[in-house]
């Protein structure tokens, strides 16, 4: 059974098509992925001279001396020709696609370069229920507001906090190891699309409020100040955090709240939120969402 490439062969035969649209030829210096390519042309008979295969013990002296290997568009066509022939993927194929979408092109699953099972889903608060959802299938102009939740406790308990939400909200996880990445472009979609304010529910230590800030979210989720400053605490102030508090502007809606952790080096965790009143304020001078 022919063994299909890996995706270093591919993009190294990828770019030598870009090249052979503009000359008959291409002469490289080989590589470590033009030696497998080209051991793999002569297993499957595509080209005619062992010499230019080299055993696997003189890899390195080969790449040392700094041989050379001229490409031309009638061995690439052929390759192409052979990857049809096999069942395998064509040339031209993105193999960053899930493990089915891969399968569906080819007969081969390139788990290095495909889309992980996760790389698209977001975990949403709808309800009473948390849902696990692809973020390309949300329809986002029925929606009037995107709240990010940060930390997955709080997220799961979602319905513990008094967020002022709307009843067409759309409230996510922040994300994790499985679920940043969905997230990531989600937010990429709604700012893009401008559908409306883009709110974050974090901690209130420097890093959260870095984040709604540096992140381009809107507004922050925060509780009076007076309830702040009184029940802020240094436990809740990693010594780590205080150069991210240094750069923190303190030229919008939250300029009390930075001013007073900064000075005091307290602050608060959002698990301390729950059942506590909390409002929106705008993390710009101008109070505006992009």
């Amino acid at each position: 059974m022919t063994r299909d490439l890996s995706p270093l062969e591919r993009n190294l035969l990828q770019a030598l098509i870009a090249k052979l649209r503009f000359q008959s030829q291409v002469v490289r210096k080989l590589k470590k992925t033009d030696l497998k390519l080209l051991a793999w042309c002569y297993q499957q008979d595509l080209i005619a001279d062992p010499n230019v295969i080299l055993p696997e013990i003189e890899l390195n002296s080969a790449l040392a001396y700094g041989l050379e290997y001229t490409y031309t568009s009638e061995l690439v066509q052929a390759i192409a020709e052979h990857l049809e022939q096999q069942g395998l993927a064509a040339l031209n194929t993105d193999l960053k696609l899930t493990s089915t979408e891969q399968l569906a092109q080819g007969g081969a699953e390139h788990k290095s370069v495909r889309i992980s099972p996760r790389e698209q889903r977001v975990l949403r608060a709808f309800g009473g229920q948390i849902l696990d959802q692809d973020q390309r299938e949300l329809a986002l102009a029925q929606f009037t507001e995107l709240v990010v939740i940060e930390n997955l406790d709080c997220f799961y308990d979602w319905q513990c906090f008094t967020l002022p939400l709307l009843p067409s909200s759309l409230v996510i996880y922040r994300g994790d190891a499985y679920y940043s990445s969905g997230r990531k472009n989600l937010l990429k979609r709604w700012q893009a699309g401008a559908y409306g304010p883009l709110k974050y529910f974090g901690d209130l230590d420097p890093e959260g409020f870095d984040i709604a800030i540096r992140e381009g979210f809107s507004h922050f989720a925060v509780p009076e100040f007076n309830w702040f400053s009184h029940h802020a605490t240094e436990h809740a102030y990693p010594a780590k955090q205080h150069a991210t508090a240094l750069k923190l502007p303190q030229r919008s809606e939250l300029q009390p709240y930075i001013a007073f952790m900064l000075r005091y080096q307290r602050a608060l965790l959002q698990q301390s939120l729950q059942q506590v009143p909390l409002q929106w304020l705008a993390t710009n001078p101008l109070g505006i969402f992009n």
